[in-house]
């Protein structure tokens, strides 16, 4: 039984590292956006999506363990009560270092956003001072109400 509980830890520390790595990809996301780097911008959303696949894995296996160990609804902070006294200090620093990481992930997370979101409230102002978007019927405008060809539409209501 102990297995289980070691396993549930490990998966634990796992995504500790993963959440580390999504703290590292928002510095550098935050590092592109101020140099108007769109390459390693787009090379760290990539990035981000692959690691976003494998929590989903992690996820995946955290339900499992946590109904296999009957911890369902157990709050971080409380999963080392809940565990054989002898694992009690390996759980308490597990769940203290998952909850730091995530406190620093959230905190990156955040100036990421709102460094992204000041860039692109200062593209629309360059947008509009340029004279806005392109008028529908210009050049290089496709008008939102263009029918497809008969032979292209569908009916999904089948």
């Amino acid at each position: 039984m102990h297995e289980s509980y070691l396993t549930y830890l490990d998966l634990l520390t796992e995504l500790t590292g993963k959440l580390d790595q999504l703290t590292t990809l928002a510095q550098q996301k935050i590092e592109a956006v101020r140099r108007d780097d769109l390459s390693a911008l787009d090379a760290v959303l990539k990035q981000e999506q692959v690691l976003s696949l494998s929590l989903r894995g992690l996820e995946q296996r955290r339900g499992t363990l946590t109904a296999q160990l009957n911890l369902g609804g157990v709050r971080l902070s409380g999963l080392p009560d809940r565990y054989p006294p002898e694992l009690y200090p390996q759980a308490k620093q597990t769940a203290e270092l998952l909850r730091r990481s995530y406190d620093l992930y959230h905190a990156a997370a955040q100036a990421a956003r709102v460094t992204l979101e000041t860039n692109l409230h200062e593209l629309e102002k360059l947008i509009d001072s340029m004279g806005g978007a392109p008028e529908p019927g210009t050049p290089g405008y496709t008008p939102p109400a263009a029918e497809p060809p008969k032979n292209m539409k569908t009916d999904f209501r089948a």
